[in-house]
């Protein structure tokens, strides 16, 4: 990271730096979720049954994407640090990030693949598909749609290792391009494959397959040319490899923790996902809708997820802890603002926006009473996936992983199945909502708890006299 860009992080007006950071990942983020979205409403024309197959797998590949996810934010992290702390370890931090994410994600696969149909029956798609005999074009497209998920992950996990990169050295506009150009061109050609008037119509998700894997390589190996072209790279000794990943470091902790905590959404997403099949197989097929709509309602909050990190981290690792404080306030004043906004606006066009995004009468009048009411929830939701997000970059795994896991697990689930026993039109996601805002409530109490955030343990250490005297830093 140049000199100039770390001291503009670090003196520079810090509502400027949070919004010059922050506005070029907004297209992409937004691009990002509206390809989902546009993936679930053009399946809509293929009838609730390949909605309700979609509905099933989206546990799955949303780990999948949430993983490769982790991978480069615990890249992004790294570097961050290193461009902080050891400016000359940088080029080899990279390559050597890059490639153990490989070896992790094609592990990975294979073991996905392997326990595929076990899932499958876990999450209740196997009883669902059983239950006719007119579904069996349906499950086998759901079955090549998932093989082709499985081995382009290691293509999606590339796309977004090299993004990490670019933003954890102040390249947010090449890293936005890049993912909008790959959005872009992926909702271009679900387009060509999904709609139904299309001399290139596939039926079912085996459209799916082909964008995904297609699209993927492609970008994989123009991320990598970029990579190469623009950021210096150094391929580590064999010496460095064996100290990198055979030697017991906080490092490779921290990394795995991050990587795991990847997977509480898509948990939380799994076990939602069975707790709605047990009340309607509609709820499905409305899910496979929903769960889409939630990242795109959250875009302010998934946008700061993508700047944040790398301003707290390197304000953070370079102690300038009063700079830190001030970006959470800023960071939390945004997030209820602009989540209070939208929740009103789709409180009131909750019957228009649902009837827009799918046709078939008994799904979007689920998804209308989720428009009325979840929204609110994630309020408290943003501010719990921000500041999770902030605190991996300081190095607190630990404590992130705290919110993720009461947020998702402890506060969503149990309130969900609530809805479920009081059992009322809409307690279902009033319930859900409440899960969320409770988790907004443990955000703050855990703020205000940690008053005056430590400095890291360098600067500590840089601060004293030379003592003979042990530090306790937490």
């Amino acid at each position: 990271m140049e000199q100039q860009l770390k001291n503009w992080f670090t003196q520079g007006n810090l509502h400027q730096v949070i919004f010059k950071t922050s506005m070029p990942m907004v297209g992409a983020i937004l691009a990002l979720f509206s390809y989902d979205l546009l993936e679930s409403t053009l399946l809509a024309f293929n009838g609730e049954d390949v909605l309700t197959a979609l509905g099933f797998t989206l546990p799955i590949t949303t780990a999948i994407a949430a993983i490769a996810i982790g991978t480069s934010i615990r890249t992004n992290n790294k570097v961050v640090k290193q461009a902080c702390l050891q400016q000359d370890k940088v080029a080899t931090t990279i390559v050597s990030s890059i490639v153990s994410s490989m070896f992790l994600i094609s592990f990975l696969s294979l073991l996905f693949y392997l326990v595929n149909d076990f899932l499958l029956a876990t999450l209740g798609s196997t009883s669902w598909s059983a239950s006719s005999d007119n579904l069996s074009d349906i499950t086998d497209s759901q079955q090549t749609y998932l093989n082709a998920r499985y081995l382009g992950w290691l293509f999606l996990t590339v796309i977004w290792q090299v993004n990490g990169v670019f933003r954890a050295l102040g390249k947010s506009a090449l890293a936005s391009a890049l993912l909008f150009a790959w959005l872009l061109t992926k909702s271009l050609l679900a387009i060509v494959l999904l709609t139904p008037e299309s001399s290139w119509h596939l039926v079912g998700l085996s459209s799916l397959a082909v964008n995904h894997l297609t699209i993927d390589l492609l970008f994989a190996v123009i991320s990598m040319v970029l990579l190469i072209n623009k950021v210096p790279l150094k391929w580590p000794s064999k010496a460095q490899f064996r100290e990198i990943y055979f030697s017991p470091s906080t490092d490779n902790l921290a990394g795995l923790i991050v990587i795991s905590q990847q997977l509480i959404t898509p948990i939380s997403f799994a076990l939602l996902t069975m707790i709605a099949a047990s009340i309607d197989s509609t709820y499905i097929a409305a899910f496979a809708i929903i769960l889409r709509m939630e990242s795109l309602f959250l875009l302010i909050p998934m946008v700061l997820t993508a700047s944040m990190p790398c301003i707290i981290g390197i304000n953070y690792w370079s102690g300038r802890i009063d700079r830190v404080k001030a970006a959470y306030f800023i960071t939390f004043a945004v997030i209820v603002l602009s989540q209070s906004l939208i929740a009103i606006l789709l409180y009131l066009n909750s019957d228009m926006l649902s009837y827009f995004v799918c046709s078939e009468t008994s799904v979007a009048r689920f998804i209308s009473s989720y428009l009325t009411w979840v929204p609110l929830g994630y309020i408290g939701a943003g501010c719990a996936i921000v500041y999770q997000s902030c605190l991996n970059s300081e190095g607190k795994t630990l404590i992130a992983s705290t919110i993720g896991i009461t947020h998702r697990l402890l506060f969503l689930l149990p309130m969900a199945l609530l809805g479920t026993v009081i059992d009322t039109e809409n307690s279902f996601f009033q319930a859900i909502m409440f899960g969320h805002l409770l988790s907004g409530g443990y955000v703050i109490y855990l703020f205000k708890k940690q008053k005056s955030p430590a400095l890291p343990p360098q600067k500590v250490q840089d601060a004293l006299p030379l003592t003979n005297h042990q530090l306790d830093i937490n």
